[in-house]
């Protein structure tokens, strides 16, 4: 199966790496060991990030786990769903219209049943995330997955508010 890591090194830059993951399906390995890896070969490609909090590729890492993490948290949907959950989460802003689209396309509850499936995986990959040695690979999928949650949150809030029109 894909190994992240191995596309991280293979790719020039973050959208190279973005095609390769999405290509996948979400048919990739991504448990602690393939976190570790693809941490390791960010932290081989940006060393000053290492000790250096500040440093704007410290957002590239979280971008990294992010991409990772959504490509798992919508494996099994249909395309049409899995862009929308993608622009989901890599944009607050999109939240709102993409749940629109997706709620004229399908019922309330499907919509929900999608809702909580990303929700438990979240949940899922978040004991993962947890489960990483201290230190700044840990540091970087923290970051990244504190993001998916706070997205998470605003669909939640989102679907709860169509129940209520």
């Amino acid at each position: 199966m894909a190994k992240p890591a191995e596309y991280f090194i293979n790719s020039r830059n973050l959208d190279e790496f973005r095609s390769h993951i999405v290509a996948c399906d979400g048919a990739f390995d991504f448990d602690i060991e393939d976190m570790i890896a693809l941490g390791s070969a960010y932290l081989e490609r940006f060393p000053d990030c290492f000790s250096n909090r500040s440093c704007q590729d410290v957002q590239l890492g979280y971008q990294l786990a992010r991409i990772c993490l959504v490509e798992k948290l919508i494996d099994g949907f249909v395309p049409q769903v899995k862009d929308a959950f993608r622009k989901m989460f890599f944009s607050a802003q999109a939240v709102g219209e993409e749940m629109e689209v997706l709620g004229r396309k399908f019922s309330y509850q499907e919509l929900s049943d999608m809702i909580a499936t990303v929700q438990k995986r979240l949940e899922e990959y978040h004991l993962k995330v947890d489960s990483l040695p201290k230190g700044m690979i840990k540091e970087r999928f923290v970051g990244g997955i504190t993001n998916l949650f706070n997205i998470a949150y605003l669909l939640k809030m989102n679907l709860q508010q169509k129940a209520n029109e």
